[in-house]
């Protein structure tokens, strides 16, 4: 089922030796998109490209952690693109609203000055 299981036959009453490796590999990714996220927070000045790289790696990251501790690499293509159609949906949705939202926003502001 999970890349990290192991097929060996022991013996009756023998417990594997833990494979702890993906562990640290899965870790030392997350930590690595994490610190790249704060270099982008905290060296750069407020914009909208700063937010919009920020977002990009934590929506990396969310894929990531997905893949790996849901083991959704680990499925069929059918299943990983039912997930991720309406994800990418989602996304799109949200972006759509958010601008939607500010240029009203910027009008009704405008209207009562």
């Amino acid at each position: 089922m999970a890349a990290h299981a192991t097929n060996e036959n022991l013996p009756v009453g023998e417990i594997a030796k833990p494979n702890t490796a993906w562990i640290w590999r899965v870790f030392g990714i997350l930590v690595g998109i994490t610190a790249v996220e704060f270099m982008f927070v905290f060296l750069m000045d407020p914009s909208t490209l700063r937010n919009s790289i920020f977002i990009v790696l934590t929506i990396l990251k969310a894929f990531f952690i997905v893949a790996e501790f849901m083991h959704l690499k680990h499925e069929t293509k059918g299943l990983i693109w039912t997930i991720l159609i309406p994800m990418a949906l989602l996304v799109w949705l949200l972006v759509a609203l958010v601008t939607e939202g500010s240029f009203i926003g910027e009008v009704l502001q405008n209207m009562f000055k």
